[in-house]
C-alpha cells in the first residue's frame, strides 16, 4: 500500500498545496493509497526521511520527497493513465510547478498567513508563528491592510489560467489533468485556512476549482 504523510492541521484538515496535487495524482492514476497526517511539530513522523517537510510517499521499495518528483516517480513507475502525455505536456507542467511555488503562493500568503494559525492547534500554533514571523521578518498580520489589493494582484496574475480554462473547461483540455492537479493545490490552501473571498463565484476558475474538488473529495 502507498502512503503519502500529509501535512494535517485541527479537525484532520489537510492543507497543504503540495500534498493536494500528488493526492490527485494517485486518484488520476486509480492507485490505492492511504494518508498519514503529519502536523508542523511531528517532525519525528518523517524523521525516516532524512528531511523535515511533506509530501513524502513511502512505497513497498522505499520513499520519495518532494511533489515534483513523486510525481515524476509515478507517471515512471505507474504508466498506466500517464499524467505527463509527451514532452511539451511536461515541460508545460514544470513551468507550472515552478509558476504556482514562486509567484503565485507567495501572494496568497500574504492574503492568508494572518488566518492560518486557526486551523491549527497545540504547538502547532506557536510552530507556524515563530517560523513564518522569522520567515518574513514581522507579524503575521503585517499584510492585513493590503488584503484588497494582493487579490488584485493574484487575480491579474492568474488571468492567462483564466482564459485557458474558459476556452477548454480545464487547463489539460475538456478533461482534467497534471497541468490542472498542479494548479488546484493553491486554491484548496486558501479555501481551507481563509474566509477571504479569493475568487468571484462567477469566475471560469471559481468552477474549474468546484468541478475539480469533487474529485479531491474522494479524498481526505
Amino acid at each position: 500500500m502507498i502512503k503519502l504523510y500529509d501535512l494535517c492541521g485541527k479537525n484532520n484538515l489537510r492543507f497543504s498545496p503540495p500534498c493536494w496535487n500528488v493526492k490527485l495524482c494517485l486518484i488520476h492514476k486509480n492507485l490505492n493509497f492511504e494518508t498519514v497526517p503529519v502536523r508542523f511539530s511531528e517532525k519525528e513522523k518523517i524523521s525516516f526521511s532524512g528531511q523535515k517537510l511533506v509530501p513524502i510517499l513511502e512505497h513497498d521499495k522505499g520513499f520519495v520527497c518532494e511533489s515534483w518528483k513523486i510525481i515524476n516517480w509515478l507517471d515512471d513507475n505507474y504508466p498506466d493513465k500517464k499524467l505527463f502525455k509527451n514532452e511539451n505536456s511536461k515541460n508545460f507542467s514544470y513551468f507550472l510547478y515552478l509558476w504556482t511555488a514562486r509567484q503565485l503562493l507567495p501572494v496568497l500568503f500574504k492574503i492568508i498567513a494572518h488566518e492560518i494559525p486557526n486551523v491549527l492547534e497545540g504547538e502547532d500554533v506557536n510552530y507556524y508563528i515563530k517560523t513564518r514571523e522569522e520567515r518574513i521578518k514581522g507579524p503575521i498580520t503585517k499584510f492585513k491592510t493590503n488584503i484588497s489589493e494582493l487579490i488584485d494582484e493574484f487575480r491579474k496574475l492568474v488571468s492567462p489560467i483564466r482564459k485557458i480554462i474558459e476556452k477548454n473547461g480545464y487547463i489539460a483540455g475538456q478533461k482534467p489533468g497534471i497541468e490542472d492537479y498542479l494548479f488546484y493545490g493553491n486554491f484548496k490552501w486558501v479555501y481551507s485556512c481563509s474566509s477571504c473571498n479569493l475568487l468571484e463565484t462567477d469566475d471560469a476558475i471559481y468552477n474549474w476549482f468546484k468541478a475539480l474538488s469533487e474529485i479531491a473529495d474522494k479524498t481526505k
